[in-house]
């Protein structure tokens, strides 16, 4: 088993073949949609007797924490066909992807989980619940105006692209450095069956909001996977226009916009709900984490903190569990060690270890959940693998009091 960078002419059709084997494609046009990806990512392969048998894709992005933006490595594939199962090959890989991130100055990476319990052996910690909302469009409160908007396809892919990056950002945000990953994405949605509209209010007529999406048969349901705004008086626009399908639609699903409840603008939610139940346009409120990151450098994640709160200072006792699956050689090892740490309005992070302090045991995928503000620390001290005395978690409870991150882009 032999670890390789991806190389297009070599690894192409293998690693098409492993997502035809696990249904990640279903057609050729799934196909050229998945080659116009991996052209655009950073790959590496698990090669077994001079065949590609596992990959992982990457590409470079940025993560805000609060108002500043970090670097990061976001993995946007990893796939392991038939013959590697077992073997380590998605772990080695994983693992060999974030070394070569971290090495190249990210300082997080990034990625959306099969389910929980895999990734946290590479030191990923989950992120916070994502609403995922079910409704029929005719019951959304907005009462205001919109205009005809433009209809979008995946030509406009570059449009979609730049106005993902200038979308109106919080916490936890995040933006792709590429934009093959997006291209591919709208270009797999069947072109009969996608909603794209939008509107071109920017500098130089820029898409300033959209959304995009999925449909399926004559009354839906409608699946918006891509919306971005800039404002919210344009969220509001955007919420009308949906607003405008209900004569025909009955149903559409979305996430939850950050910051907003979205429940506030439903007339009789859980009426409609119940009257629905049963049905495939059944109103919906579903809860999960679906995203997980982790910490790839800890004195330039913290450097880059700004917290409003009195400094708290203590040791940092990390532990990391990816140097366990890296290559001998390898560079970056992770980031286990001993720090003095101070949260506050200047946050930084020091390796070495004061006598005077008292000390948090975290592993990294737990620490990077108290400095996203997924979850506080006495919280994390029940259900992750996070420990210190009652007054220091006390102390960080009110030190990390942030807004829920939401990354905000599919991937």
């Amino acid at each position: 088993m032999e670890i390789l960078d991806y190389e297009h002419d070599r690894d192409f059709e293998a690693v098409k073949r492993i997502l035809y084997e696990v249904g990640w494609l279903e057609d050729e046009d799934d196909a050229t949609a998945f080659e116009a990806e991996a052209r655009a990512s950073r790959g590496f392969v698990v090669s077994i007797e001079g065949e590609a048998e596992s990959a992982v894709f990457t590409v470079p992005g940025s993560l805000r924490h609060g108002d500043a933006d970090l670097e990061m490595t976001a993995f946007t594939g990893v796939v392991t066909s038939r013959v590697a199962r077992k073997l380590g090959a998605a772990t080695r890989l994983t693992a060999r992807a974030l070394a070569v991130g971290a090495e190249a100055g990210s300082e997080v990476a990034a990625l959306t989980m099969f389910d929980q319990g895999y990734y946290e052996r590479l030191g990923f910690g989950t992120g916070a619940y994502e609403n995922r909302i079910r409704f029929d469009p005719a019951t959304l409160r907005v009462n205001r105006s919109f205009r005809p908007p433009r209809r979008l396809t995946a030509e406009n892919c570059r449009d979609i692209y730049q106005a993902m990056r200038a979308r109106q950002r919080g916490h936890g945000s995040i933006v792709m450095n590429v934009d093959g990953g997006l291209q591919a994405e709208l270009s797999s949605y069947k072109a009969t069956k996608t909603i794209g509209l939008g509107y071109y209010d920017g500098d130089d007529g820029a898409l300033s909001h959209f959304l995009f999406g999925q449909t399926s048969g004559e009354d839906g349901p409608y699946r918006i996977r891509w919306f971005a705004y800039r404002s919210s008086e344009q969220l509001m626009e955007l919420l009308a226009l949906i607003r405008s399908l209900g004569d025909q639609v009955y149903s559409v699903a979305m996430e939850e916009p950050p910051g907003i409840q979205f429940q506030d603008l439903l007339n009789q939610p859980a009426r409609n709900r119940d009257v629905s139940e049963g049905s495939k346009h059944a109103g919906a409120h579903t809860t999960r984490a679906h995203a997980q990151f982790r910490i790839l450098d800890v004195p330039k994640c913290l450097a880059k903190t700004h917290l409003d709160a009195e400094n708290v200072t203590f040791n940092l006792r990390l532990s990391d569990p990816v140097a366990d699956h890296l290559q001998a050689g390898t560079r970056w090892r992770g980031v286990a060690g001993e720090y003095v740490v101070t949260l506050g309005e200047d946050c930084s992070a020091e390796q070495g270890r004061s006598r005077r302090l008292a000390t948090l045991h975290a592993s990294v995928g737990a620490f990077s959940r108290l400095w996203l503000g997924v979850r506080g620390a006495s919280s994390l001290a029940v259900t992750d693998d996070l420990r210190g005395d009652g007054d220091l978690l006390r102390k960080l409870d009110r030190a990390v009091r942030l807004p829920q991150p939401h990354f905000g882009w599919p991937f």
